[in-house]
């Protein structure tokens, strides 16, 4: 016998009972949840259906004829479909003659990318070399240029020193020696030199505080040299 427990649903606010066969099994009927009881598995079949054997359904020729027709009909058209995919998956797939294809072509692409990389590389070698060359021919001249200038400037100031060195050899004559230092202070003494002067409008010069004009004859007088001279 199948045990049978009560159990209470509520519905729409009233409380039913119903008796369901579940056996020990807990079932949870909250708000409008449903439950389907089913025989459990090592329930037995029911004696009243144990020899019983259900009537097979009669089908019309017509309709059967019609269904197999259909059913061809799916058969055929779901076996191409199949067959579509498959040679589609074979053409596009990696060992397919259009993959095989698509890989030779980008072979070949790479080739002639790689070739053309090693001819541009070759051809800017080519003139990296003519710039570096022209850059050293250039640096070559700079420096002979700057040696030369170092010469010139090294002559110039070997000059200007020996020029120097006569002139202040030449002026050192002019010093007075220790032993002719009196004589020198008689000789200023005796002959002093006056470093006043005037120049009139004609632009002669007369030196000397007390120098007069007509005291100096006219061929003998000094005249400023003029700027246009």
């Amino acid at each position: 016998m199948i045990p049978l427990s009560q159990t209470s649903i509520l519905t729409a606010g009233c409380v039913g009972r119903i008796w369901y066969p579940v056996g020990e099994v807990a079932v949870s009927l909250g708000g409008v949840q449903s439950v389907r009881w089913r025989k459990p598995r090592w329930v037995p079949t029911a004696k009243s259906r144990l020899f019983t054997i259900p009537k097979r359904p009669v089908v019309p020729e017509e309709e059967a004829r019609e269904i197999q027709r259909l059913y061809n009909n799916y058969r055929n058209n779901l076996r191409a479909v199949r067959r579509h995919l498959r040679e589609e998956y074979l053409r596009t797939s990696a060992t397919s003659e259009v993959a095989l294809q698509q890989a030779a072509e980008e072979e070949a692409e790479h080739q002639r990318l790689m070739e053309y990389n090693r001819l541009e590389n070759e051809r800017i070698a080519a003139l990296r070399e003519i710039r570096i060359k022209k850059e050293l021919e250039d640096d070559l001249a700079r420096v002979a240029a700057s040696k030369q200038k170092l010469a010139e400037q090294a002559a110039i100031n070997q000059e200007t020193a020996l020029r120097i060195i006569t002139e202040t050899q030449e002026l050192v004559k002019t010093f007075i020696k220790r032993e002719d230092l009196e004589k020198a202070i008689e000789h200023a003494i005796a002959n002093p030199v006056d470093y006043n002067s005037a120049i009139d409008q004609e632009g002669y010069i007369y030196r000397g505080r007390n120098t007069k004009v007509q005291d100096i004859p006219e061929e003998d007088r000094e005249q400023l040299a003029r700027a246009s001279q």
